[in-house]
């Protein structure tokens, strides 16, 4: 029952969206891409079908929104312009550091490719853990700039969510390492049940504007609770944006956090 967009962030690209029908996977999708059928090309990824005990299986259908024309090619200088492919952030035991892209890692289609793949793995992994758990949901897959996430709707139960998201974690975990066997690569799959990442992520957000407010009254650091690597990464992005202070990471996994400090330059 998988379904959502696929791009780049600000304009989705991709979306894969499940129906009862083709048509009805179809109209879904256009609806979400905002355009007309003329505008993308549609791939059948599954049929409507009778799954195991006679479960209902949806149509599932990839819908791509055409690329551009490409703009004239502007004339070659002898001068070399740096650019964002020139380098990659990273985040190191010291926090957020810069670091030359090496000539090894993945072309941008292999990176969506593989995010796809990715995707597909962990909607199968879960949708098979909803049935073995009698629960109802729908699967929304979204493939933002170097992750695929899959979020759970109208699961209609805390019960994948737990006291502070604990079970959510731990069916991440379950679902990366589940992925990660199959690839055989390190996965960026993210598993969110009803939103409650985005939410989380935006409290994270507030109290990091709080303390950065902290830092610039009282000169002194301050240390954010424990946060994965992706929640690490939200957090320096915000202080970056940010003058008068600088942040960095501590610790280690699970207990690893983001320490705020004023910026001494």
């Amino acid at each position: 029952m998988p379904n959502g967009p696929a791009g780049t962030a600000g304009e989705a690209r991709q979306v894969q969206v499940t129906g009862a029908t083709i048509s009805e996977a179809v109209a879904a999708a256009l609806a979400q891409l905002g355009v007309s059928q003329d505008a993308v090309d549609i791939e059948v990824v599954a049929e409507p079908r009778r799954g195991f005990f006679g479960s209902p299986k949806p149509a599932v259908v990839r819908v791509t929104r055409k690329a551009p024309l490409p703009p004239p090619v502007a004339p070659q200088t002898s001068s070399r312009t740096e650019t964002q492919e020139d380098h990659v952030m990273t985040e190191t035991d010291s926090g957020p550091q810069v670091s030359l892209a090496n000539s090894e890692a993945p072309s941008a289609e292999e990176r969506m490719n593989q995010l796809d793949e990715e995707a597909e793995l962990a909607a199968d992994f879960v949708e098979g853990l909803l049935d073995l758990l009698d629960l109802p949901g729908d699967l929304e897959i979204e493939i933002q700039e170097d992750q695929a996430l899959v979020n759970l709707e109208d699961v209609g139960s805390g019960l994948l969510i737990g006291r502070r998201g604990a079970t959510l974690d731990a069916l991440q975990e379950l679902v990366r390492c589940a992925v990660q066997r199959q690839t055989e690569r390190r996965s960026q799959v993210r598993v969110d049940v009803e939103g409650y990442r985005g939410r989380h992520v935006e409290k994270l957000r507030d109290h990091c504007r709080e303390a950065i407010a902290e830092v610039r009254e009282s000169g002194n650091p301050v240390r954010l609770d424990p946060m994965d690597a992706y929640e690490r990464k939200l957090m320096h992005d915000l202080v970056a944006k940010t003058g008068g202070v600088t942040s960095s990471s501590e610790g280690t996994e699970p207990k690893r956090r983001v320490v705020i400090q004023p910026d001494e330059g």
